[in-house]
């Protein structure tokens, strides 16, 4: 059998595990991960607005137990010799390769502003969400007074998501501890002339509308300067906030980097691969680290892992390569309760049917990475609001 080393435990790597597990007498494939857990980037906003972290975190372990050729181990990897097909860890653990396919994903990008990576909140990593949810009760909690101005920087899908439901659960939260009465104001802002400059005018359009009208004040073509323990620098202008929630910048997996010698880069950093998502003829890099058209959505990631996994088949079965056709993924981006902006091409449109979509794209993001029995358990269960189970909300139960 070949051994196929997959090095991420995202959306593309766990994706393509499961698509070459259902050849076992073709493959034997390990991932590998840095983290023990996958992360479901797309229930991370509800995760830090109260609701179950269950969706949104998964065990990798979980995710891969009933696929009989495949192997997790849990490291991080530092290098590669793409001659010698040896993959290292940083715990000096080498794991030898008939092919291997890159999905590392992105981290998050500060761009170097004074104060950012200290004082700002972040929404990659479980701890993160969890430090954000802990510290907004622990305001009301302390002095029984909610802080003035919220701040969420970068109006892509997770900035738009976030703060869409951050207004709402703010008002929620400060009834639970009866706060003392104040005028809450929460801000979007974006370095682009416009918010979501990733997609259409019309899709951006009907989402600053559908803001404003939750109370949310955009500020676009502003550029972040600095941050303190007690405000933000934008623009030249100082606003008083010590909740600032950074979702603005990612850059590529450092990885990559630290091997010069073995990746071409291109000038954002992403990895120049050819028609069939290859680099040589035995290792893929595929979704946020391909310098591809559509790299950086969930859906790019599936379909290139779906892809490399078909092409390993054919290379087994001595068939004709096909090169991948890139397509534009449809983008479902929730603004609120009961309501998102769709688009595809030329198509955008906002409201409770784009809500209706954006409900069920999980459940088809959830089957691509696990069984359809667990899938639709998850998916049944996922919108479970659990904020009273959380130790910091226990404290507001006996303050009632």
């Amino acid at each position: 059998m070949k051994h196929v080393v997959i090095v991420g435990g995202g959306f593309g790597g766990i994706k393509a595990a499961r698509e070459l597990a259902k050849n076992p007498e073709l493959f034997r494939v390990t991932l590998v991960s840095d983290e023990d857990c996958f992360r479901y980037y797309p229930a991370l906003y509800r995760t830090a607005t109260g609701y179950s972290k269950r969706d949104s975190c998964i065990a990798i372990e979980i995710l891969v137990h009933d696929l009989k050729n495949v192997t997790f181990k849990q490291g991080r990897a530092v290098t590669i010799n793409r001659g010698a097909k040896i993959i290292t860890l940083a715990d000096k653990t080498n794991i030898t390769y008939d092919a291997a396919i890159f999905a590392l994903g992105s981290v998050t990008s500060y761009f170097g502003i004074p104060g950012i990576q200290e004082f700002s909140h972040g929404l990659k990593t479980v701890e993160e969400l969890d430090k954000l949810h802990k510290d907004l009760h622990e305001e009301f909690v302390n002095d029984r007074m909610p802080d003035k101005n919220y701040v969420v920087v970068g109006a892509g899908p997770t900035g738009v998501e976030l703060s869409a439901s951050l207004r709402s659960y703010l008002q929620q939260v400060a009834k639970w501890h009866k706060a003392r009465s104040t005028k809450i104001t929460l801000e979007l802002i974006e370095a682009a002339p416009r918010i979501l400059p990733r997609s259409s005018e019309r899709a951006s359009r009907l989402v600053a509308k559908r803001l404003r009208k939750l109370g949310i004040k955009i500020m676009a073509n502003k550029k972040v300067e600095a941050e303190t323990a007690e405000s933000l620098k934008v623009s030249g202008r100082s606003i008083p906030t010590r909740t600032v929630i950074w979702t603005a910048g990612v850059s590529n997996n450092p990885f990559y980097a630290a091997n010069p010698e073995q990746f071409a880069l291109n000038e954002r950093g992403k990895v120049k691969v050819n028609e069939f998502m290859q680099i040589d003829e035995s290792v893929y890099v595929i979704g946020d680290n391909a310098a591809t058209k559509h790299a950086g959505l969930a859906l790019t990631a599936v379909r290139d892992a779906r892809f490399v996994a078909k092409q390993l088949v054919r290379q087994e079965k001595q068939l004709t390569q096909k090169p991948y056709r890139q397509k534009l993924p449809v983008t479902v981006i929730p603004v609120g309760k009961h309501w998102a902006v769709v688009e595809y091409g030329p198509i955008a449109f906002g409201g409770w049917l784009g809500g209706l979509l954006r409900w069920f794209a999980d459940l088809v993001a959830y089957q691509d990475i696990m069984p359809l029995n667990q899938a639709i358990a998850l998916w049944r269960d996922d919108k479970a609001f659990e904020d009273n189970d959380c130790e910091v909300c226990a404290q507001a139960q006996y303050l009632k």
